[in-house]
């Protein structure tokens, strides 16, 4: 009887933990991430890099790791800040503040980042926005992401096409990655990815793309003629790692 009582209990506990307790306590935590968010979105556009390199630093000796800080937290806060200039929260004069400290913090963390010796040509990569783009805290965070994994990285500030296929034609690239923030860029793009492609002192120069304009259709990537694109930083690195490895074993 006492058994039956406890497995009875046993199981009501279950039910509540698992249709009470753990949504609210998932909710909670929501909250309590976005809150945090706000706050450190707050001091980046007001150009207050100091607090928040302290406030990123504090996380990191709580434990969270420097890959963790860079795809999770960075991304979030900069997310956080595209959102707020949609809805006319805030300028570009603070967004551009904003990626600016953010951007600060993103240096801070690199050495952090894991190591990793410094590869073949092939493992050599130009990265910059699309010609007309405003800010560059993505591709620069996908920059630091490749020198951690041992590539060669040239960046550019997003000058002109016609500069751009100068500097392709001039020097070897393994990877060209370009970043695209606004949808409105996206029909530029297939003419660019394939004067790149015409240009290139490496013919089987591989092309990515990444940025906002992407995340809601990765197809669109495809459809400008890239190779490939991915949701984060991490994740291009892995892609980037497999297209000069397939370059490799066709050459």
């Amino acid at each position: 009887m006492l058994e039956r009582r406890i497995l009875r209990l046993t199981s009501h506990i279950e039910t509540a933990l698992s249709r009470e307790i753990l949504p609210r306590i998932g909710e909670a935590r929501e909250a309590a991430d976005q809150s945090e968010t706000e706050r450190l979105a707050r001091l980046a556009i007001a150009g207050n890099a100091e607090a928040l390199l302290a406030a990123v630093r504090a996380k990191r000796q709580q434990g969270d790791s420097a890959e963790s800080l860079c795809l999770v937290t960075l991304t979030t806060v900069a997310r956080e800040l595209g959102d707020w200039w949609k809805q006319d929260r805030c300028g570009f004069v603070e967004v551009t503040l904003g990626m600016l400290a953010l951007q600060s913090v993103l240096h801070d963390l690199a050495p952090s980042l894991a190591g990793g010796k410094v590869g073949s040509q092939r493992r050599s990569a130009l990265m910059l926005p699309m010609p007309g783009e405003q800010h560059s805290f993505g591709i620069a965070m996908v920059a630091e992401f490749f020198r951690a994994g041992g590539w060669h990285v040239a960046q550019d500030c997003g000058g002109t096409e016609k500069e751009l296929r100068r500097r392709v034609s001039r020097e070897w690239f393994g990877v060209v990655a370009l970043s695209c923030g606004v949808s409105e860029r996206l029909p530029a793009l297939p003419g660019l990815i394939a004067s790149i492609r015409t240009h290139s002192f490496n013919p089987d120069v591989a092309v990515m793309v990444g940025g906002a304009a992407f995340q809601d259709d990765a197809a669109k990537a495809a459809m400008a003629g890239a190779d490939a694109t991915a949701d984060d930083a991490a994740g291009a690195l892995a892609r980037a790692e497999g297209l000069v490895s397939l370059m490799a074993a066709h050459s």
